[in-house]
């Protein structure tokens, strides 16, 4: 699955999302650009949909759900991301190269 940003934003979310943004605000296109999964960078928490600081995850978290049931790795943890320099023009007809 593919991700993507605007050029303003902190957060990535699906094309999907952007779609269904376009439509919702009335645009006539969007500026998106493409990221990619960071392994070994920075932690990204895929229910709170925020980056996690050194400490933030972890029993005290009220999302906190390990992945082996017991302890550990939450399974809401993901990898972060990182632009691929690629950008994309996000129009009613479809995703077009910038």
């Amino acid at each position: 699955m593919k991700y993507f940003m605007t050029d303003d934003s902190e957060y990535v979310f699906t094309l999907d999302y952007f779609k269904e943004m376009l439509i919702d605000d009335e645009l006539e296109e969007m500026e998106l650009l493409e990221v990619k999964s960071d392994i070994g960078g920075e932690m990204w928490c895929s229910r709170k949909e925020y980056f996690i600081e050194s400490g933030d995850c972890g029993c005290l978290c009220p999302q906190y759900n390990p992945c082996n049931g017991k302890n550990g790795r939450c399974r809401h943890l993901k990898n972060g991301f990182v632009l691929t320099g690629k950008k994309f023009l996000l129009t009613k007809d479809g995703l077009k190269d910038v």
